[in-house]
């Protein structure tokens, strides 16, 4: 596994969860692990009993998502200064400084940026609809989808090479996070028998599960559902008790967070027919470094 690199990018503290025990599984083999960061998640809700105000949860957040980084093993964690958007539909998407209202091109360049810099041979990303449809999800989701196809185009950005010196880099792999039907399919069916009411925001969430069929990829972390665990409790300022996901029997939550499961969007290798079990899988042991 030596020189493979891997970027995950995302709009908020803790959306790298849905890959942190991936992540962590490839630190471990020695892939240099890259987090790219939208926003600070400015515009979330406050967990009761934490020390944090609407002025300085940005700063928070960002501290939580250094915490988790840390605890999977990311080498390079990386910011972009655009405020949290919000849900669809609220007074937050039409802040200017609102990461739904930022230049799709001037995000893809920092995107580029990074990825020439780093040069990873796999993004991971959320899906085109942003899993649940968060604005900030979709538009990163963009971003990554245009950066994967120009990075590697001298003609997109060249005062990148110019002037910076950063060369085109042609990422190998992409690869959206995907919530199988049959995972949520199973926690709304151990919510009724526990006579916990999923309202219609989880019901709604429910309905947006992808089709356990479309899943190319599944990758085994069972041995890192601890770590995991760990790094999800260092984003304190989003843990509500009373929330859905929280009030899932433990066990229950463990059984789910064995396999992390995605689609593979895009590639430019050849990859084998039957379901993937390795993100780098038709990337040459030998890929340029």
């Amino acid at each position: 596994m030596a020189n493979k690199r891997l970027l995950g990018a995302y709009a908020h503290p803790d959306d790298e969860q849905g890959v942190s025990g991936l992540m962590h599984k490839y630190a471990s083999e020695g892939v240099d692990v890259t987090l790219v960061c939208a926003t600070r998640g400015e515009a979330g809700e406050i967990a009761p009993g934490v020390d944090a105000t609407p002025e300085n949860l940005g700063q928070v957040r960002e501290a939580e998502l250094r915490c988790a980084a840390e605890k999977i093993g990311v080498n390079n964690v990386y910011l972009f200064d655009y405020r949290d958007s919000g849900m669809l539909g609220t007074p937050e998407n039409n802040d200017p400084r609102a990461f739904w209202q930022a230049n799709l091109f001037e995000v893809t360049e920092k995107l580029v940026r990074l990825i020439r810099r780093h040069k990873p041979h796999v993004i991971t990303t959320f899906d085109a609809n942003g899993g649940y449809g968060h604005p900030d999800h979709i538009q990163i989701h963009r971003a990554a989808l245009m950066a994967y196809f120009v990075a590697g185009d001298p003609r997109a950005y060249p005062d990148q090479i110019t002037r910076e010196d950063l060369q085109p880099w042609t990422v190998s792999k992409l690869y959206w996070g995907a919530f199988p039907r049959s995972r949520f399919e199973r926690y709304a069916e151990l919510a009724r028998r526990a006579g916990i009411d999923l309202g219609v925001p989880m019901q709604e969430f429910l309905k947006r599960a992808m089709p356990d069929e479309i899943i190319t990829t599944k990758i085994d972390v069972a041995q890192y559902v601890e770590l995991k665990l760990n790094a999800l409790f260092c984003h304190a300022s989003q843990m509500n008790p009373n929330s859905i996901f929280n009030r899932i029997p433990p066990e229950i939550r463990r059984e789910g967070m064995q396999v992390e499961t995605l689609v593979r969007a895009e590639s430019r290798v050849v990859v084998p027919p039957e379901l993937e079990t390795d993100l780098f899988a038709g990337i040459n042991d030998h890929a340029e470094i």
